[in-house]
């Protein structure tokens, strides 16, 4: 009999399972002097957070009866049937979040309250960064005129910490009928083209990052001139909203606010800069910006403002002229990768503001809103690029900034200032610890080693086929990087220890595709040259982008296996 008892106690154990559409868990049937004996066991997948177990009982008369237990699940992955978790916040809806106007009256948040959510934003953040390194020294430099046209196709590993902006390619045609229009000859065009063209140059020895924002909206002067200038005034009016809208308080704006500026900020990178000035100049002279987790919440927030079109940039070429099949190919792939890379990257950087805010947002609610708009714009933003590329190539070519190439002294600087970025943007999510330290030096590991020995190491030329490129990096990461994951999740009950142990394992797969840069040699002659070459890449590139589409969707690509 205690052999029968306890299988059915066993049986009940495994029949706890978690709902991801309400709190409720539903426990196979018992009799009444069995509850008693009942010692319910949680699965080590139920999320933290307040949690109920509804028993349903049948006594010898057959008569039923439930009874609600309720419990919760500390951010240590301990239960408590006392329902007693001071660490532990519920999450509140959007409805209630709206309605909140102090930053103080914030519910509180923590990453580790949605384990399966941060670890997806983990594994996004690797991908992304993976996906936007610039050129490696395992193939030769090319000549500048050649990179820039080539921009976006050939991107090669070279670390993690070496994003990069997205150059805007310079293009040689003959004038176009933009370019015999007087559209650029308003008054104070060449004083305009003057000014953008030598800030974004002398900015590009100091800052890249600025300098390219600086020189983001170059297509639009060449189509208007000085009257290019219109949204600037409109982005610092849309900054001024978003501060009064919140009070100065490090806060996210009501959405339609958000939208305007991402529609400025994607349309040139600086004047969505200019509207997140503003609001984090009055956030900060307001004093509403004394605590770190306010600093990140408002530096989260002007991401969103200004960077999506840089990040279109540096996944595909904005510009890019098209003579042939092949390069119409490329056109169409520019416009497909760009636009679904841009939302889904947005869309995360929306929902990391919990995390890097300490505190729920309502903005949360809404990243798929505002990721599908900046999908949108950014293929608007490329229409509008190739109009300027074909009708207006002679203005286009005046007003596009030649920018310098960085030193080392500037590498180095600019390798401390993203190592310092980086872990600001680490802690919330991982605590400052041990983890956080290693995941740190691993994270930099691949910088130091291309300034110091990674050139000199021998080259092979099998290897370069080994090296994931373009969207198929983003895939090949996101695959890697769940596989890791999921398998760091299983050895941990405690879901802020998996998360830290996570941050660090994550950062492998990009060290692998390092080191592989590192000693691979590009073959003399590219498997895309003949017919066949060029057939079998577009199938792949179809294959590709559909698994693209399911990144996006949010498809765990592992779960096929």
């Amino acid at each position: 009999m205690r052999k029968v008892l306890l299988l059915v106690l066993l049986f009940l154990n495994l029949s706890v399972l978690p709902s991801w559409s309400a709190d409720n868990v539903i426990i196979d049937r018992i009799s009444a002097s069995k509850a008693e004996e009942l010692d319910i066991q949680i699965p080590d997948d139920v999320p933290p957070g307040f949690h109920a177990v509804e028993i349903e009982v049948y006594d010898d008369g057959g008569t039923l009866s439930t009874q609600e237990i309720v419990f919760c699940k500390n951010l240590s992955g301990e239960v408590h049937w006392d329902n007693k978790c001071p660490d532990v916040t519920e999450l509140w809806a959007y409805e209630d979040l709206m309605k909140i106007k102090e930053r103080e009256k914030l519910p509180t948040y923590s990453p580790a309250q949605e384990p399966e959510k941060s670890k997806d934003l983990q594994v996004a953040a690797f991908a992304a960064l993976a996906a936007l390194t610039v050129a490696s020294s395992a193939k030769e430099k090319k000549s500048r005129d050649s990179e820039d046209q080539s921009e976006g196709d050939d991107k090669e590993q070279e670390d993690l910490a070496s994003v990069d902006s997205g150059k805007l390619a310079l293009i040689q045609r003959d004038p176009g009928r933009g370019d015999l229009s007087r559209t650029w000859q308003n008054p104070f065009t060449d004083e305009s083209d003057y000014l953008f063209v030598t800030a974004a140059y002398k900015a590009s020895g100091r800052s890249p990052l600025l300098a390219r924002t600086l020189a983001d909206g170059s297509y639009l002067r060449a189509i208007l001139g000085s009257f290019a200038g219109f949204l600037y005034p409109i982005a610092a009016l849309l900054g001024l909203a978003a501060l009064i809208n919140v009070g100065a308080q490090a806060m996210a704006p009501a959405l339609g606010i958000i939208l305007a500026i991402v529609v400025v900020g994607i349309l040139d990178a600086f004047a969505g800069f200019t509207a997140a000035a503003i609001f984090f100049l009055g956030v900060f002279i307001t004093g509403h910006m004394g605590s770190r987790h306010e600093l990140l919440t408002v530096a989260g927030l002007m991401v969103i403002f200004f960077a999506p079109a840089l990040l279109a940039s540096a996944v595909r070429p904005l510009r890019r002229l098209v003579s042939n099949g092949e390069e119409g190919w490329e056109r169409i792939t520019d416009y497909a990768l760009a636009i679904l890379l841009t939302g889904w990257a947005v869309e995360k950087m929306v929902n990391a503001l919990n995390g890097l805010a300490s505190v729920q947002l309502a903005i949360t609610y809404q990243a798929t809103t505002i990721a599908i708009w900046s999908a949108v714009l950014v293929g608007m933003r490329i229409a509008l690029e190739d109009v300027s590329t074909y009708h207006y190539p002679v203005r286009l070519q005046a007003v596009t900034a030649q920018l310098q190439d960085p030193d080392q002294y500037q590498k180095i600087v600019s390798l401390m200032i993203k190592t310092f970025i980086f872990i600001m943007l680490a802690t919330p999510f991982v605590g400052f610890n041990i983890q956080l330290i290693l995941g740190t030096a691993l994270f930099v590991f691949p910088s130091i080693a291309n300034m110091t020995f990674a050139k000199k190491l021998p080259k092979f030329p099998n290897v370069h086929w080994l090296i994931p490129k373009g969207a198929f990096k983003i895939v090949a990461m996101v695959f890697v990087g769940f596989v890791f994951a999921n398998w760091v999740q299983g050895q941990f009950t405690n879901p802020q220890t998996f998360l830290k142990w996570s941050f660090v394992i994550l950062t492998f797969p990009g060290i692998f595709f390092a080191i592989l840069g590192w000693i691979a040699k590009a073959p003399e002659k590219s498997w895309r040259a003949d017919k066949n070459g060029q057939i079998a890449y577009r199938i792949l590139g179809v294959v590709i982008f559909l698994l693209v589409v399911q990144i996006v969707r949010g498809v765990d690509l592992t779960s096929w296996l």
